[in-house]
Order: C-alpha cells, then sequence, then structure tokens
C-alpha cells in the first residue's frame, strides 16, 4: 500500500494546481489500494486520510462520503479501459484486428486485482452502494459496447464477418472472452494468473468466436 511519504509537500498557503492534482492522484491510489486489501466496509475516509497525511476536511472538500470517492475509483478505471479502446479504434485500419486487440486488453484488464477486487465490491456490496451499478453500465459498459459494436459494424460492412445485431454480438465476445477466465479468479483459483494460459485461452475464445461470425471463405 502506497506510504505517505510520496505525498505532496506543502509548506504553506494556498497549494498550486500541480500541488492539487498530485494529491488528487494520490488520494485516488491510496483509496484503490485500501478498496483492494481491505475491502469496501473496512475503508473508511478517516482511513485513507490518515494514510495520505492530510486532513479528513481536506479529504472531504474532494468526495463527501466513502460511497463517493468509490465511484471515482470505480471511474479512475473506466477512463483507463475506455482510453485504451478509443485509441485502438482511432489508430487501426481492420475493424477485425482492433476488436481482436481490444478485447485481449479486456481480458488483461478485467483480470487485475485492482479492477477484479472493484468488480468483487460492485457484487458483494451492491445493496449498500445500489447506484454504483448503474453507473458503471452508463458511463462505462455502454460506451465500451459501443466502441466494439462500430468496430463489428464495419467489419460486416466490409465482408469480414456476419452481424445484424452489433451489440449481441458483442456481448457474446466479451462473454466468450472473460466469463470463465473471471468467475475462475473471483473463486480464488487464479489459473489465470500466468499470462501464457491468459492467451492460451483468449486464442481459443477468439477462434470460437470466429468460427461463429465469419463467412466461410474469409480470411
Amino acid at each position: 500500500m502506497p506510504d505517505a511519504a510520496s505525498r505532496p509537500q506543502h509548506t504553506g498557503g494556498r497549494p498550486t494546481p500541480e500541488m492539487s492534482a498530485q494529491l488528487d492522484r494520490q488520494i485516488l491510489e491510496v483509496a484503490t489500494a485500501f478498496f483492494v486489501e481491505q475491502g469496501y466496509a473496512a475503508t473508511s475516509l478517516e482511513k485513507i486520510a490518515r494514510m495520505i497525511g492530510c486532513s479528513k476536511a481536506t479529504l472531504y472538500r474532494r468526495y463527501s462520503s466513502k460511497e463517493d470517492l468509490f465511484k471515482a475509483v470505480v471511474a479512475a478505471r473506466g477512463r483507463m479501459l475506455l482510453e485504451e479502446a478509443e485509441a485502438v479504434e482511432a489508430s487501426s485500419t481492420d475493424p477485425l484486428v482492433a476488436t481482436r486487440e481490444i478485447a485481449l486488453f479486456f481480458l488483461d484488464f478485467m483480470l487485475r486485482p485492482e479492477t477484479r477486487e472493484a468488480y468483487r465490491i460492485v457484487i458483494g456490496d451492491g445493496h449498500r452502494i445500489p447506484f454504483i451499478a448503474d453507473e458503471m453500465i452508463t458511463t462505462i459498459g455502454e460506451p465500451f459496447v459501443a466502441t466494439i459494436s462500430r468496430l463489428i459494424s464495419a467489419a460486416a460492412a466490409a465482408g469480414r464477418l456476419q452481424s445484424t445485431d452489433h451489440e449481441e454480438t458483442t456481448r457474446v465476445l466479451m462473454s466468450l472472452v472473460t466469463g470463465w477466465p473471471l468467475q475462475n479468479t473471483m473463486l480464488g483459483q487464479n489459473c489465470m494468473d500466468d499470462a501464457g494460459a491468459r492467451r492460451q485461452f483468449f486464442d481459443r475464445a477468439w477462434g470460437i468466436f470466429l468460427s461463429g461470425v465469419c463467412p466461410r471463405n474469409s480470411t
């Protein structure tokens, strides 16, 4: 877990924009570590403020509650996913290759400890923070599905695959790629910790996906 030694040094007066931005990053870093290591229920703003070395008032000015802070942690993870997907979409000239690249990144991303534990909290503590799941769907899930759906639509238009409901095709692909690995990891089996095992599983899942959506003579 990050320690307080790396906190922004402040000698008095109003903090500079750089110092404020650094503190914002550290709050999210420390909060993520607490949520991952201690769980949602055992994490408090007081503990986070103490670890960072800032006052509770400073933290409460940014986040009015633990729920707001956890929402910010989830949003930060979501931005990372969406930025990667959008970058691949923008740089690729082959929509099918781009879809494969994003799907592989998605598998790795979902199995990272920070993402996995945030997902576990949403599932296990959803009754405490019911708005989080809805917000994840709206701000992360739907834009991510839309990005892949556009790529699948482009691949279909080019005759690379067969798809009429591109959102449904996207969801089938994501289920194939992450369904078993995520379930296995959430159950503590950790069979997908090894990068080679993940890649082998992904290649098999991608092959099954292609066998269902590609025209017979497609390459």
